[in-house]
C-alpha cells in the first residue's frame, strides 16, 4: 500500500487489500479509513503488531482477513470486531495472542477460520452469543488449549478442529453442533453429553476419539447421516476387532479410510442400514473382503484398495457377487463397466 495525498475517509472505498508493506505497524484510524469499507484484507505486513491502536475498525466491516503477519500479537486489545463484520479470517500468524477480549454484539459473525497461529490458546469469550455462527475452523494451532466457558451457540454450527496438539475437551453446549470433524487433537477426549441427537455429521481420525464413539455408542447419534472414520497417523494401531461396532441407522453416507493393517469390516447389522446409500474405502491396502452390503446402497467408491480391487474384478473377483447389483461401482477412479472393458456374459 503506498501513501496517497488523499482523504480516504472521503472515498467510497468498499474493498481494500493490503499488502507486503515490511514498515506498516498499525493501520490508519477508523476515521482515515472509508466509512464504507466492507472488506479489509491484511497480508505480509512483517512488522504489524496490532490493526488498530484504538481498538476499531470501519463501522460498516463485513469480511476481515489477515494473513502472514509475522510480529502480530493482538488483533484488537483494546476495542472490538464491528457489529457488522460476517467473515473473520487469520492465518499464519505465529506470535498472535489474542483476537478481542470478547465478542460483543456480532450478531452477524458467520465463520471464523483461525489457522497456525501457534500461539493462540483460546477464543474471545461470548462466543455462545453469536447466534449466526455457522463454521469454527482452528487448524494447526498448537497452543490452543480451550474454548470459552460459556460454550457454542445454539445454532447451525460446523466445528473443524485440525492439529490441536493441546486441546483435551470441548466445551458445554456441544450438544447444539450439527457438524463435528476431528483430526489429529491426540489429547482431546470426548464426552457422553457431547456426542447429540443434533449431530447430522460426524468425522474422527484419531485413535482415542473413535474409541470414545464406540463406548459411547450410536444410541445417543439419532440424527447423524454422515460419518466419516480415518485412521490418519495412528492407523498401525487399530485391529480388525475395533470396528465390531454398530453404526447408527440413519447414515446415508459412510467414509473409512487410512488404515494400513485393517484386513476386513466387521461392522455389525451392516447389512440392515436402511438409508445408506453411498460407500468410500479408501487407502486400506491390507483389506480383501467387503462386508453384505445393503441393498439400499447406491454408490460404491473403492480407492487405493489393490487387494479389494482384485477381489472385486467383475464377474470373477471373490467379492463381486457383493457389488454387482450396486448402480454405480467406482475403483480407482474408474467405473467397473466402462465401455472399454465390455462385461463378461
Amino acid at each position: 500500500m503506498h501513501k496517497e495525498n488523499v482523504n480516504a475517509s472521503t472515498c467510497h472505498l468498499e474493498d481494500l487489500n493490503i499488502g507486503g508493506c515490511p514498515s506498516l505497524r498499525c493501520l490508519p484510524s477508523r476515521h482515515q479509513l472509508s466509512a464504507s469499507l466492507t472488506s479489509l484484507s491484511v497480508w505480509d505486513c512483517s512488522k504489524l503488531t496490532t490493526l488498530s491502536s484504538t481498538g476499531h475498525l470501519p463501522v460498516a466491516l463485513k469480511h476481515l482477513t489477515v494473513f502472514g503477519c509475522s510480529e502480530l500479537t493482538a488483533l484488537l486489545p483494546k476495542g472490538q470486531l464491528p457489529e457488522t463484520l460476517e467473515s473473520l479470517a487469520i492465518g499464519s500468524c505465529r506470535k498472535l495472542e489474542s483476537i478481542v477480549e470478547k465478542f460483543q454484539n456480532n450478531k452477524a459473525l458467520r465463520d471464523i477460520n483461525i489457522e497456525i497461529c501457534q500461539k493462540l490458546k483460546f477464543l474471545p469469550e461470548g462466543l455462545e452469543t453469536l447466534s449466526s455462527l455457522c463454521n469454527i475452523y482452528i487448524v494447526a494451532c498448537q497452543d490452543f488449549s480451550s474454548f470459552p466457558k460459556g460454550g457454542f451457540p445454539d445454532s447451525n454450527l460446523s466445528v473443524y478442529l485440525y492439529e490441536c496438539e493441546k486441546l483435551e475437551a470441548l466445551p458445554s453446549g456441544i450438544h447444539t453442533l450439527s457438524s463435528l470433524h476431528i483430526y489429529r487433537c491426540p489429547n482431546m477426549s470426548l464426552s457422553e453429553q457431547g456426542l447429540a441427537a443434533k449431530l447430522s455429521r460426524l468425522s474422527i481420525q484419531d485413535l482415542k476419539q473413535y474409541k470414545a464413539f464406540m463406548e459411547l455408542g450410536s444410541h445417543t447419534l439419532t440424527s447423524l447421516t454422515d460419518l466419516n472414520i480415518s485412521g490418519g497417523l495412528v492407523g498401525e494401531s487399530f485391529q480388525d476387532e475395533d470396528l465390531r461396532i454398530t453404526l447408527p441407522r440413519t447414515l446415508t453416507e459412510f467414509y473409512i479410510e487410512n488404515f494400513p493393517n485393517l484386513k476386513y469390516l466387521l461392522f455389525k447389522d451392516f447389512e440392515d442400514l436402511p438409508s445408506l446409500s453411498y460407500l468410500c474405502i479408501e487407502n486400506c491396502p491390507e483389506l480383501t473382503s467387503l462386508p453384505i452390503l445393503p441393498s439400499s446402497l447406491l454408490q460404491l467408491d473403492i480407492q487405493r484398495c489393490p487387494l479389494l480391487k482384485e477381489a472385486c474384478k467383475r464377474d470373477k473377483g471373490k467379492e463381486w457377487s457383493k457389488i454387482a447389483d450396486i448402480p454405480c461401482v467406482e475403483i480407482d477412479g474408474k467405473f467397473i463397466y466402462d465401455p472399454d472393458e465390455p462385461r463378461e456374459d
